[in-house]
């Protein structure tokens, strides 16, 4: 393979062993097996090099996963894309982990591309090392490089305007602020406890961010204050669980802004090597993948561990990424709220002119120093990062993350350990002294010592972390509502059976749930004369009636029951009538369906016409079900525009007459606010219909 141009340098020995290595780590595995895992340590690799901000990056790592996502759609019986939905949904004779694979390459390089666009050369390597041609533009559907690509596109064009300035055409430069934001205080000149002279903290509002001037003279610039603008994955607003967010504690009042600092200095002054150690373990500083891109790792890990198929890790990936991103958006959007100080301007703020037991600056041990020099121990050049504290990022990205792969596995259960080399840290040497092994049980265990850690360090107060915590969990519960709704192919149909009868009280029959999230079970009933439903049960659970609608002359009945979250697997239905009839009963089950509010208003219609219709109310419409009752002489039943049978039976034929007098359907289709939904007879015969729209558990 000929070296590409941007290994062409003075550097070429090392890159090239950086290429082969690169090759030798992609290759090491059969073709689809890890490849999700692998280009999520690609995306990484480009994380590390970019330098972004935690938000951005988690914004990054949920774009490209997406991209992954919605490629690998394509081959997948049900689920649908945030973007393409199923539009891309090909035939199953073409769903290999081989196509799979491709296709999620290709998305995967077009969408790093896009976002790293200084890594084109090194990703575009990455393609040539798994057997893919970069320069391969294809478009046609009807292969994986052209599933990829498209998908890719769709994700791009979605995202083009999303708020986050990528492209800095809201203002110049890629992820500028563009909300005019100024910080309160002067920046802070930098200062450590060994620093000799005096050290005298300039600061307007106490009670404000303040940003820091480095060691070489960089001074901090808020990172990315407009991000509660950008969209998120699932979250309503930025500002959703603000109701679970309250006033920060140093604003409570001055006694409590003045326990935040005690406990910081405190803190300080007891810091232990293992403290240390675990501060310096999940500092995660601008050279390397941040917070989120942390759980990336233990995601690849986890991956390895359990031998997650391709379809096992696309959902995994995307669900936390995603997850991690909507985090991102709601805690800067209370870093942005309150612009909260962080420890190091509070505590010399409070201590100046005093003497304090802390930490005494690297390589220093815990002494008393002057208050006004108090310094967290913090890796790298900057003290504290260049954003407000309320909330801690680290906290809300973890909490989010861990709840997401909490709910992918159905356990908690992480059993990660690592070995930390000895003098790892990069505050002072010694740090460990020796090998030490960090172990996690739980993920629940990791996101909760990812947050205390910047409590040790002295980078948040603790309330940060707490309402951190809780507001992460939050948001990675509603991530992974709609990824599972995304995984169960949003609002729709999954399966129907149908029975008949002749005159009886009582019809019974197998019918199937399908192990799905926010499941509904309708069961349609049509009868002659006038004998109502006196009950209808699935499994020995009762259902509930929501509408029922007489035809002309009081000739046949159509009666429409639900049960909401039905169990999963097969049971039986039991309908019971108030007195013997012909009967015809049809059950339809459900995923996506909102569990609380689950239907629209409710149409009924009767009539004697070939076209049986109902014209639904002035609300959204995206999937309509639909029950009919006719006479049996009004022939065939066939679905009205865009909608699809689901069940049809004719009643068994009396013991008076020898004719059945009675037949039914059940349909379902898309509609649309003020729609009208029909179902068409071959001869116009009287007929009944009751018509319900459904609401989706969540918008896709």
């Amino acid at each position: 393979m000929p070296l590409p141009p941007f290994l062409k340098s003075p550097l070429q020995p090392i890159a090239i062993q950086f290429g082969a290595l690169w090759a030798a780590c992609i290759l090491s595995t059969t073709a689809g097996a890890g490849v999700v895992g692998e280009w999520n340590a690609t995306a990484l690799a480009e994380v590390r090099l970019a330098r972004l901000g935690p938000p951005i990056v988690a914004r990054a790592l949920a774009v490209s996963h997406t991209c992954m996502y919605e490629a690998w759609t394509a081959y997948d019986a049900r689920a649908i894309g945030t973007v393409v939905g199923g539009s891309l949904r090909r035939p199953a004779a073409e769903r290999s982990d081989a196509n799979k694979a491709q296709a999620i390459s290709f998305a995967a390089y077009r969408c790093l591309a896009n976002l790293f666009p200084a890594g084109a050369a090194r990703l575009a390597l990455a393609m040539q090392v798994r057997g893919y041609d970069p320069n391969d533009a294809s478009t046609n559907l009807a292969t994986p490089q052209g599933i990829g690509n498209v998908a890719a596109q769709a994700v791009i064009d979605s995202r083009r305007n999303d708020g986050s300035n990528q492209y800095g055409d809201l203002v110049t430069g890629a992820y500028a602020d563009y909300t005019g934001y100024a910080p309160a205080n002067a920046p802070m000149p930098f200062c450590l406890p060994t620093t000799v002279g005096l050290c005298t903290p300039i600061i307007a509002n106490p009670y404000r961010w303040q940003p820091l001037i480095s060691d070489t003279g960089t001074t901090q610039k808020f990172v990315a204050p407009h991000w509660e603008q950008v969209k998120p994955f699932a979250l309503s607003a930025a500002s959703q669980f603000d109701a679970y967010a309250p006033l920060p504690n140093f604003l409570v009042g001055p006694a409590n802004y003045q326990s935040d600092v005690n406990q910081l200095v405190s803190i300080s002054g007891a810091l232990s090597p293992q403290q240390k150690l675990i501060v310096e373990y999940w500092a995660d500083g601008p050279a390397s993948e941040l917070p989120p891109g942390h759980w990336g790792l233990f995601a690849q890990f986890v991956s390895q561990r359990d031998s997650q198929s391709i379809d096992q890790d696309v959902k995994m990936f995307f669900a936390m990424h995603n997850a991690s991103f909507d985090a991102g958006i709601a805690a800067w959007h209370l870093k942005r709220k309150h612009d909260g100080v962080r420890p190091i301007t509070a505590v010399r703020y409070l201590k100046q002119g005093q003497s304090i037991f802390a930490w005494g600056g690297p390589g220093q041990p815990n002494q008393w120093i002057a208050g006004e020099k108090w310094t967290p121990y913090n890796p790298g050049s900057n003290l504290t990062p260049a954003f407000a504290g309320y909330i801690s990022g680290h906290s809300t990205f973890s909490a989010a993350s861990a709840e997401v792969l909490r709910s992918f596995k159905g356990s908690d259960t992480f059993n990660f350990s690592t070995v930390i080399p000895a003098n790892f840290g990069r505050v002072e040497p010694g740090i460990p002294a020796l090998p030490t092994t960090l172990s996690y049980t739980t993920f629940s265990a990791a996101a909760a010592e990812a947050g205390t850690s910047r409590l040790l360090g002295g980078i948040h107060f603790a309330d940060d972390n707490t309402v951190g915590q809780d507001l992460g969990t939050r948001v990675g519960q509603q991530a992974w509502a709609k990824a599972q709704f995304l995984f169960d192919g949003g609002l729709a149909a999954t399966t129907s059976s149908v029975k008949s009868s002749g005159e009886a009280l009582t019809l019974s029959w197998t019918h199937t749930v399908e192990p799905l999230s926010n499941r509904l079970l309708l069961v349609g009933v049509v009868t002659t004369d006038i004998n109502s439903v006196n009950s209808i049960t699935y499994g020995g659970l009762p259902l509930t009636r929501l509408g029922e609608q007489l035809a002309p002359t009081n000739l046949n009945r159509v009666e429409l029951w639900y049960r909401i979250a039905p169990p999963p697997g097969t049971a039986t239905v039991s309908v019971r009538l108030t007195g013997a009839d012909e009967l015809v009963a049809g059950a339809m089950s459900f995923t996506g369906v909102h569990q609380t509010v689950p239907f629209g208003v409710v149409r009924k219609s009767a009539g004697a016409t070939l076209a049986a219709c109902s014209t639904l109310a002035n609300e959204s419409a995206p999937l309509v079900a639909s029950v009919l009752v006719a006479e049996s002489s009004a022939g065939a039943i066939s679905p009205g525009a865009s909608q699809s049978m689901l069940w049809s039976a004719i009643g068994t034929s009396n013991g008076t007459t020898g004719i059945a007098d009675t037949r039914g359907t059940g349909m379902v289709g898309p509609g649309a606010p003020v729609a009208t939904i029909c179902q068409n007879l071959s001869t116009a015969k009287k007929w009944a219909l009751v018509v319900v729209p459904l609401k989706p558990a969540l918008q896709p």
